[in-house]
């Protein structure tokens, strides 16, 4: 006999007698709710979640699960009732607090996200699996690849340090260049030999500023100019495939990686190096 969900969801998204994917997929997943009311808010969530088609392949999985010891469905908040729904104390009690309490699946999804917590759990996975280690010592085999990841950290890191440095110096010390008539009439003096204007049409800052800005306008210009250009030319780069220096230390830092522990997984270690701070 056909049931009520397979003739629902035949009648809904697909013909009879024609396979719709769409179809098996409301046929395995679609709970049966039931209709007694005397059992407390927790045993509902449980039979809303659990009951399945005997013979359909998430029913299937769930068995297999079960087998192994492993939670096959977690208590979760279902809006059937009309309003705002609270979670339970059963849902409370099962949410995680750590990465490591998170399935493999939703871990993975996190980590290609960005987050590098998640990454790190990746990889910590994926040393247990690699070297058939228990969690706590792939922990320790953890360390000692972020550690060989942050070799040689300082040469790596040292243009874009010096770049904060150069332009945080530059852009500070181009208030008193302009504004500031010692600093002007000094350094007119070793470098631009300009005439100086007389004593009364330096008496303001703004004053100072119509001055110094003969030689400071073109400077300045030059330099934003300059900058623009090269942030086209990293952008027209990145369109082509090229990859700026960025990309290229972290091709090169992976390359590393894996050349040192060449049983792990390239992707694994590349999105972990990704993400690691270099500061």
């Amino acid at each position: 006999m056909m049931s009520i969900r397979s003739t629902i969801s035949r009648t809904l998204l697909g013909r009879r007698g024609i396979p719709s994917s769409g179809a098996a997929f409301f046929q395995a997943n679609v709970p049966f709710i039931s209709s007694s009311s005397d059992r407390s808010e927790d045993e509902k969530h449980t039979s809303f979640v659990s009951i399945r088609n005997f013979t359909s392949p998430a029913y299937k999985r769930y068995q297999k699960l079960s087998k192994h010891g492993k939670k096959g469905m977690k208590p979760s908040i279902h809006a059937y009732a009309t309003g705002i729904q609270e979670p339970s104390l059963t849902v409370a009690r099962d949410m995680g607090k750590a990465f490591s309490e998170i399935e493999n699946e939703p871990l993975v999804i996190i980590a290609e996200m960005g987050n590098h917590d998640a990454r790190i759990e990746v990889l910590r996975r994926h040393i247990m699996a690699v070297d058939s280690v228990d969690y706590k010592k792939a922990g320790e085999i953890l360390k000692e690849v972020a550690a060989k990841n942050r070799e040689g950290l300082f040469l790596y890191s040292f243009p874009y340090k010096f770049g904060m440095v150069f332009f945080l110096f530059s852009g500070l010390y181009a208030f008193p260049m302009i504004f500031d008539v010692n600093t002007a009439i000094q350094f007119n003096k070793d470098f631009v030999t300009m005439e100086i204007p007389p004593p009364d049409e330096l008496d303001t800052a703004l004053e100072t500023g119509i001055w110094t800005w003969n030689w400071m306008e073109p400077l300045i210009g030059t330099a934003t100019y300059t900058l623009v250009c090269f942030q086209l030319i990293r952008q027209q780069m990145i369109h082509l495939g090229i990859k700026p220096f960025t990309n290229r230390l972290l091709a090169y830092r992976t390359k590393n990686l894996c050349e040192a522990y060449p049983q792990y997984n390239k992707n694994v270690l590349h999105n972990f190096v990704k993400t690691d701070p270099m500061a």
